[in-house]
């Protein structure tokens, strides 16, 4: 895509605090389409992400169906969670009272990476309010991985958060794209880790250590597709495969060449799988 979007405006919504354990019942948004009728499509961001990190997708989908870019608790003008570890459950839950919010009863499901992690245990945890769910650059969390590289990951996280996020985005931006990314890729990646907030991001850190999709990835009913780089060196195709095995009737889509943000590297391939995913 030759020109950049222009993103919607940021949104305040009032939640259900106490049903997710949040500290305050404000959530922030950004939102496209909200006149167009249909199933709603809701965007879950990665966990040095936030809702600005969807603008190629709120743009053209946005044409067709209401789009809605959350930001999870912690992130951007969203509340924390009032726990220092937050379970996936709650991040599940709070994904359940914003949509509540919003009045959404069930949407098409989009996760990137973390963000996938909060869809699939949406989907487990809330199967009637998820019609199709899509994953980039799909996580399984840390849990199922040995004791020493859960604590080497959760330990690199945490000096993340203690350096702050303008050096995140000095030092973390190369390792989530792919050979060969374009200029634009590089900006817009190295801008959505500069607004990431160090204690949401610290509580995303413990939820993902804490969890193994692949231990409920059986209850997930939603027709499941898994959108991968071959050059993602966060979650490699190898973990969306293992994932997919026990979605039954989920399908991959490797995308040569592309890294951790098929959003930002392939926004057009990505743009059409997701609208033959969810038949727009």
């Amino acid at each position: 895509m030759s020109a950049l979007p222009a993103l919607p405006e940021l949104r305040l919504v009032a939640v259900d605090a106490a049903a997710s354990g949040m500290e305050g019942a404000r959530m922030s948004y950004m939102e496209a389409g909200a006149s167009l009728a249909g199933t709603p499509i809701v965007l879950l961001h990665g966990i040095g992400s936030n809702c600005t990190g969807w603008r190629f997708l709120y743009d053209a989908l946005g044409r067709q169906a209401r789009v809605i870019g959350w930001n999870a608790p912690g992130y951007y003008l969203s509340d924390n969670f009032a726990a220092a570890a937050p379970t996936h459950w709650q991040y599940a839950d709070a994904l359940a009272a914003f949509m509540d919010a919003l009045g959404v009863d069930r949407a098409h499901v989009v996760g990137s990476s973390f963000g996938s992690m909060v869809g699939m245990s949406f989907a487990a945890r809330h199967p009637d309010r998820v019609v199709c769910l899509a994953l980039l650059g799909g996580s399984r969390g840390q849990k199922w991985l040995p004791a020493e590289e859960r604590a080497r990951r959760l330990a690199m996280r945490d000096a993340g958060a203690a350096e702050g996020a303008v050096a995140m985005s000095e030092k973390r931006w190369q390792v989530l794209l792919g050979p060969a990314p374009s200029e634009t890729a590089v900006r817009l990646t190295r801008e959505l880790l500069m607004g990431t907030h160090p204690r949401g991001y610290r509580q995303a850190a413990r939820a993902s250590d804490a969890v193994d999709v692949c231990e409920f990835a059986e209850r997930i009913a939603a027709p499941t597709l898994f959108i991968v780089g071959d050059a993602d060196q966060v979650n490699p195709p190898e973990v969306s495969r293992a994932i997919a095995q026990r979605i039954a009737g989920s399908a991959i889509e490797v995308l040569p060449g592309v890294g951790h943000l098929p959003k930002f590297e392939a926004p057009e391939r990505t743009i059409a799988l997701l609208r033959r995913h969810f038949a727009l």
